[in-house]
């Protein structure tokens, strides 16, 4: 079993996001440790390699890269002192995994840190977040934006400066009707039920949540952007060009969040039932489940980030639906577990809890809308849904719906990566019986442009030792 690990982890082509390789050596290497602790933690969190030697920055290889805590134990011990300090403290994270390597007698360790789900860890009072494969230390500015993004504040719930008049519509009518409130005014009602609160001078205010489930027009008394803008395109790409390739006026759709959704629905369901008219003359007609759309649309406007100041934006192309969410996943939810597990809370606690009391509530609440989405998807033959976010979008997550049928080869590949992690060329000719590699090069310069995978190339090495992994996929799990 540890053989089979150390091969897993020795077969690691890079450091990632989540993954990080540190020999116990050279200068303020437990400082950069410890600012790597926080910075996974505060991101989507990852796994600490002690005594192996970074792939891409040696010429070793298998084994020979194993130096072992061994090299400085007295380094290996001021980590886990160093770790002490973090605030705040990440649970019981110093309680390193140790594999002892037959072949050479060295130590290898390595720790798990899990994502943070409720506020910033930070050391000597600095916060960091991972990048790539590195970290980046936060200003107060970044902190405050990242907050919201991750849902540690949450901005549903903060007061604003509206006219609770403003809120008596035909939607704040059904919602009281719904609940049997035929008594008291605008004001008690809202107060009764966690919608308005009083401030620190003692006056009552509408928070924003209110205001997105019932005012008409939230986008023009809010100082934030919460609309949907819709745009559809010719082609496979934007383009800038003197002609630029937008198909018509692009659409803002604004309203309370039960009428959003629901405009926004019919609105793009009926752009791809249209199809889009190519240049040949033909039109391309969209294969994407309208069930699996109605759930992107819906997740988006219930769950995006209310604070950053950004509409949703749906775009359309050819052969795609991409949705652009506000906001970071959340709590427990990573683009590798999202659809799989269930969330532990969620960003917008107020709208997603009176939602469900519309007579029709666009989302169950059971986490049923990603799994949903995967389904129709795969039901139609069509490739599962595909997040981007950070660090590929600062403080989004996109959502893409390929309007294409899966190739034969593609279930091979990816059976093959959830088991294996990685592939390469000749491994993908060989589970696939393609006898061409530059036919396989094409398959995988397609999925790569499409996002379903990621390529991984070696510095200063042939293509035949380029390699692949799915870009939802988990990097190490131990």
């Amino acid at each position: 079993m540890n053989n089979d690990l150390v091969i897993q982890i020795l077969e690691i082509p890079e450091e990632t996001q989540t993954i990080e390789f540190k020999r116990l050596n050279g200068d303020k290497v437990v400082t950069k440790i410890v600012q790597t602790i926080v910075a996974m933690g505060n991101t989507d969190g990852g796994v600490i390699f002690f005594g192996i030697d970074d792939p891409e920055k040696t010429k070793l290889k298998g084994i020979d890269r194993v130096f072992g805590i061994e090299e400085n134990i007295e380094l290996f011990d001021e980590i886990g002192k160093e770790v002490q300090r973090i605030l705040p403290p990440i649970g019981t994270i110093w309680n390193p995994k140790k594999i002892i390597i037959p072949e050479n007698g060295k130590t290898v360790a390595f720790i798990s840190i899990p994502k943070n789900e409720g506020m910033f860890h930070s050391i000597n009072n600095d916060v960091y977040i991972r990048q790539n494969k590195s970290n980046k230390k936060l200003t107060p500015q970044e902190i405050v934006k990242f907050s919201y993004a991750k849902g540690f504040e949450k901005a549903d719930k903060e007061l604003v400066d509206v006219d609770f008049e403003l809120l008596e519509t035909e939607y704040f009518e059904l919602w009281k009707k719904e609940r049997n409130i035929n008594e008291g005014t605008t004001q008690d009602i809202l107060f009764s039920v966690g919608l308005a609160r009083k401030n620190h001078e003692g006056i009552l205010s509408p928070t924003r949540a209110a205001v997105l489930l019932f005012a008409k027009y939230p986008t023009n008394i809010l100082d934030t952007k919460c609309a949907v803008r819709v745009f559809q395109y010719s082609g496979t790409i934007e383009t800038f060009k003197e002609t630029p390739n937008l198909k018509g006026t692009p659409k803002t759709i604004d309203g309370p969040l039960i009428k959003l959704i629901k405009d926004t629905h019919e609105y793009v369901l009926l752009l791809l039932r249209n199809g889009i008219e190519i240049h040949s003359g033909f039109i391309t007609k969209y294969q994407i489940p309208e069930r699996a759309i109605k759930e992107a649309i819906t997740n988006a406007i219930i769950h995006r980030d209310y604070h950053i100041k950004r509409d949703v934006e749906i775009n359309i192309f050819e052969d795609r639906v991409e949705i652009l969410n506000p906001g970071l996943f959340p709590y427990n939810i990573t683009k590798s577990n999202i659809g799989y597990v269930r969330a532990d809370g969620y960003r917008n606690d107020l709208i997603v809890k009176h939602l469900r009391e519309f007579p029709e509530q666009p989302n169950l609440d059971r986490n049923e809308g990603v799994q949903a989405m995967r389904n129709e998807m795969r039901a139609q033959n069509l490739y599962d849904p595909i997040y981007l976010t950070y660090p590929v979008y600062d403080d989004s997550v996109k959502v893409v719906l390929l309007n294409e049928k899966k190739q034969s080869e593609w279930e091979k590949v990816k059976e093959f990566l959830i088991k294996n992690r990685y592939i390469n060329n000749a491994e993908a000719r060989d589970i696939t019986n393609m006898t061409q590699t530059y036919e396989m090069s094409k398959l995988f310069k397609k999925w790569v442009s499409q996002g379903l995978l990621i390529k991984i190339e070696t510095e200063g090495k042939a293509h035949r030792y380029t390699r692949y992994k799915l870009s939802n996929g988990e990097d190490f799990k131990a």
